[in-house]
């Protein structure tokens, strides 16, 4: 299918590299060292190259380096490899312009995905240009100020009302096997409690709250519910959407149209509350993928029936954005998301995210939208 250049030292890590990629159909030229590998990249033009970081002669790193330099080699994938106590470097290899990397010991069905993400990046690209409603989804954002066109409004009764939460028309299943989990909230909650009256943060919830709820819908949300001062949405395939795209991409454009939101509700509130001494109105968002059930509610209190989303993948996405630190970006995804939607967003920063329900850190990143 593709040829691959595998450079790494050990000899048991380069056969298993290989005979993984072998038996994907994939075209293997081995280096034991970093000096041989970019002579084999020179020589052959790679579709992708696999490294190791620490390797005799010229390490991973400078074999990056090489190669982004490269006039016409520059634009050539790479994803590196790095054992647990070489982590702390890797932000090096993302400022060099790594595409992914892998920890040792390897598991083959990582590398495989890995491998696949960066196939898949063109593919998805498109995807990402001809997807369903982005053009009235941008119009209504930048030209009506998140207050909906009519045939904005039309198009989201027409097509996704039966998706509303509360309303069990519409689905088919209540247990999705694999689905992108979205999670957005609004950050320095506390401080905007003590800022404004219970009346005035009631008409800031309810702008959030209709601006990201149509969002979260127009992207094909298969199911949606408002937590706290956050919105939870849950992207699943084949749900009865008229939606081609892969879950974990409109959840992604989601996630962006949703960050857009910030800006639009910072001007509204300047223009509900001018004068004000104001915290910086900023929404934080997760996004991590894994199975999914619906628990059906029936009546609670004389409303109607619910469905409510629960899983490890809920608790995860949830816990990801209340402990991501800001700084990192405001959009911060699981390694699988990311894989899954590569060549729609740009990794800009990856580490380890130490939640308190989880035995073991997330290995996690923080992305930026890519230009179409």
């Amino acid at each position: 299918m593709a040829l691959i250049v595998v450079a790494e030292d050990d000899g048991g890590t380069l056969k298993l590299i290989s005979v993984v990629l072998k038996n994907q159909s994939h075209e293997v030229l081995e280096a034991s060292n970093g000096l041989a590998a970019w002579r084999l990249i020179q020589e052959h033009q790679p579709d992708l190259i696999v490294s190791d970081v620490n390797m005799p002669g010229m390490s991973g790193f400078h074999l990056l380096q090489h190669l982004r330099e490269h006039p016409r080699l520059g634009q050539t994938p790479l994803i590196l490899l790095t054992s647990l106590q070489e982590r702390r470097d890797m932000r090096q290899g993302m400022l060099l312009g790594a595409d992914d990397y892998l920890t040792k010991p390897l598991r083959p069905k990582e590398l495989t995905e890995a491998v696949r993400a960066q196939f898949n990046r063109q593919n998805l690209r498109t995807a990402v240009q001809d997807m369903h409603l982005q053009k009235a989804l941008s119009e209504a954002l930048e030209e009506q100020a998140w207050d909906l066109h009519e045939q904005y409004e039309k198009r989201l009764a027409r097509e996704l009302s039966e998706q509303w939460p509360g309303d069990a028309r519409g689905q088919q299943a209540l247990n999705y096997p694999e689905a992108t989990v979205l999670f957005a909230d609004i950050r320095h909650y506390p401080q905007w409690l003590a800022a404004l009256d219970p009346a005035e943060l009631g008409r800031m919830l309810k702008r959030f709250y209709e601006n990201s709820g149509d969002t979260v819908h127009l992207f094909g949300a298969s199911a949606m519910q408002f937590v706290g001062e956050g919105v939870l949405g849950i992207f699943a395939d084949g749900v009865n959407l008229a939606m081609s795209a892969p879950h974990s991409l409109r959840a992604a454009k989601a996630a962006l149209g949703l960050r857009n939101a910030a800006a639009s509700m910072a001007d509204f509130v300047q223009a509900q509350f001018p004068g004000r001494r104001l915290p910086p109105f900023e929404v934080g968002i997760a996004l991590h993928g894994g199975p999914v059930a619906m628990m059906q509610l029936d009546g609670l209190l004389g409303g109607s029936r619910q469905l409510i989303p629960v899983g490890e993948a809920v608790v995860d996405a949830m816990a990801m954005q209340r402990h991501a630190p800001s700084e990192h970006g405001a959009i911060t995804v699981s390694i699988p998301v990311l894989r899954s939607i590569t060549g729609a967003v740009r990794p800009v920063a990856r580490y380890l995210l130490t939640l308190p329900h989880r035995s073991e850190p997330m290995d996690v990143c923080a992305v930026e939208p890519l230009p179409f």
